[in-house]
């Protein structure tokens, strides 16, 4: 504790009180980090307007704040040993701040306090994350009393979206396992409660953010039961995001009884999502095996939809090359999957009507004139096609920082400017620094991203831990440059670079 019961002149509670004030007055943001020394004023007999006041700053700092960061913050206290007189809270303070002091209360040190502000919660259904926070509390009379209130409070009823948004909470109890060696305490019985609500509100559950939602469906996931397919079902169907309602769909398929109805697996086939498409076809692969029509898959502009077509199909026999070759330009993408280089010729033609396509195509595949190709698209005027060379010039092509440089001089477009200095940033070492400091003062509506590049080269951001190591050559070449840059480099920039310089023996 920060003052000692034995110190003279004032009473202690006034000293710590005074103390908070000083604090928060000449920096008030400190105020949550420094409530923990205002709160220990209540172990020292505060007077009924100290009290008023350290409640209405409770209920100012812990409004809307985690319940995990009070929890930090009241653990910077000592258990005190003696018993604090919560009646005298009800007494003095205001309602909201009366209610704070307990909120507080229930994640003190002191073990008595928090079961006691627990049991007086009781009854307050705003309070849901703090009695689950409990449940894992390290006393088991504790974890005894939270599960009781809980228990309590969801019989009687309470707000399902307070439920939700309690969510993480039930997850922190799920993995924190402590609850789960009561005797008394069952995670089961607590999911079933849970999955009662959820099917009861199901609407509510569909209007959560995706972070809660998942944990819903995960109470339902570690629990299968038939009676809740259609449930399921309708969650799939009304799922917005696509990596959630692909990982339903897998559960769903994956937990079926009977094999699903062909009807229910080409819907899932047509979902807009690849992967849930590609989870559908496995799931009829599985059931069914090969059938007729999966050529037809090919034609997907997702590899791992193509790939697996290419693997099933060649299995049993089919001809996979001579379908996409005689199928253009459908089939271009599994074309470059399989194809060779002698299927450069039969895909150029495409190059006019089909232009992105073909041209990834072809620089796969190797055509000898793919550096020429890419610097044509990438000055095509189409903006799509631009970004997909620029794209392939950067994932699949090497260009030396001389052609850059070159190019980088002849062009005018601010857009294609940035992304040519953009490629040389590809492999980028500290050979690179006098090129960019350079550019910062000939292309100022790129100034702060060349900077940022900077930047990342000598660690800037990382305060200084790295040094720089260079040749005598490439240091007098980095001074050079900052000197010509001027004022287009920021000062404590330029100074940073001169002095993590270290020059190679």
């Amino acid at each position: 504790m920060l003052f000692s019961k034995k110190s003279g002149g004032k009473p202690i509670a006034d000293k710590e009180i005074d103390w908070y004030r000083e604090r928060t007055d000449f920096d008030p943001e400190s105020s949550r980090y420094c409530f923990a020394v205002l709160y220990s004023a209540l172990d020292h007999k505060p007077s009924p307007r100290q009290l008023r006041y350290i409640g209405d700053e409770a209920a100012r700092l812990i409004s809307g704040m985690d319940p995990f960061f009070v929890q930090s913050v009241m653990h910077t206290l000592g258990s005190s040993g003696g018993k604090i007189n919560t009646s005298s809270w009800q007494r003095h303070c205001s309602p909201e701040g009366y209610r704070a002091l307990l909120i507080c209360g229930t994640v003190h040190p002191n073990g008595y306090l928090r079961e006691h502000c627990l049991k007086l919660l009781a009854d307050d259904k705003k309070v849901l994350r703090f009695v689950l926070l409990r449940m894992n509390d390290w006393v088991p009379q504790i974890r005894h009393t939270a599960w009781d209130i809980l228990r309590r409070q969801l019989r009687q009823g309470m707000p399902v979206g307070d439920i939700i948004q309690a969510m993480p909470f039930v997850e922190f109890v799920r993995r924190g396992m402590r609850a789960q060696r009561d005797e008394g305490f069952s995670m089961e019985e607590l999911d079933r409660v849970l999955m009662e609500i959820f099917a009861e509100n199901a609407e509510t559950v569909m209007r959560s953010p995706i972070r809660l939602r998942r944990l819903c469906y995960r109470v339902f996931m570690l629990h299968p039961q038939q009676d809740d397919r259609e449930l399921l079902l309708s969650f799939i169907r009304r799922e917005r995001d696509g990596a959630q309602r692909s990982a339903l769909m897998r559960f769903y398929m994956n937990t079926a009884e009977r094999p699903l109805s062909a009807e229910l697996v080409d819907e899932f086939s047509r979902d807009k999502y690849w992967r849930s498409r590609l989870d559908a076809c496995e799931y009829r692969m599985k059931v069914s095996g090969y059938w007729e029509g999966m050529e037809e898959l090919l034609l997907s502009s997702h590899y791992p939809i193509r790939g697996f077509a290419e693997y099933y199909l060649d299995k049993n026999g089919f001809d996979t090359l001579m379908y996409c070759r005689s199928h253009l330009p459908d089939t271009i993408h599994a074309l470059c999957d399989i194809g060779s280089r002698d299927d450069i010729e039969i895909i150029r033609p495409y190059l006019e009507s089909h232009p992105c396509e073909a041209l990834a195509a072809l620089v796969r595949l190797g055509a000898g004139d793919s550096k020429e190709l890419v610097w044509k698209a990438m000055h095509s005027g189409d903006t799509k096609l631009e970004k997909a060379a620029y794209r392939l010039a950067g994932s699949v092509l090497r260009y030396t920082r001389a052609e850059l440089l070159n190019e980088i001089k002849k062009e005018s477009d601010p857009h294609r400017c940035w992304r040519l200095i953009s490629l040389m940033m590809k492999d980028a070492d500290s050979e690179l620094l006098p090129i960019l400091i350079r550019l910062v003062r000939e292309y100022s509506h790129s100034r702060s991203d060349i900077i940022a590049m900077i930047e990342r080269l000598t660690y800037y951001r990382l305060g200084g831990h790295y040094a720089v190591l260079v040749s005598q050559e490439l240091h007098d070449e980095i001074t050079e440059a900052l000197e010509d840059a001027g004022s287009s480099i920021p000062s404590d920039l330029k100074r940073y670079i001169l002095c993590s310089m270290r020059v190679m023996s």
